[in-house]
């Protein structure tokens, strides 16, 4: 499942592929990775569909934050749940 990962860097929204320090590049990307595998096996148990419109984006303290597209609040608890 594909995720977009984005930084705050200097104020700014930026890709994690457009991150000029390329360890920090790499790490948001994986981070894409692994938030990807872990809700690619979350299906809503009613209508048996996964998120979409995935995205990640790390504030300048660092901070995660996991937004999506879901089908219903079902799906939504799912997520919740497998994330924590």
């Amino acid at each position: 499942m594909k995720v977009d990962v984005s930084v705050t860097v200097r104020g700014k929204e930026v890709l994690a592929a457009d991150v000029p320090d390329r360890t920090l590049s790499a790490a948001l990307k994986k981070m894409g990775d692994d938030v990807g595998k872990a809700l690619s096996a979350v299906k809503c148990p009613e209508h048996k569909t996964t998120a979409t419109n995935v995205r990640v984006h790390v504030n300048a303290a660092g901070e995660g934050d996991l937004r999506y597209d879901s089908c219903c609040d079902k799906l939504a608890a799912a997520i919740t749940k497998v994330m924590g």
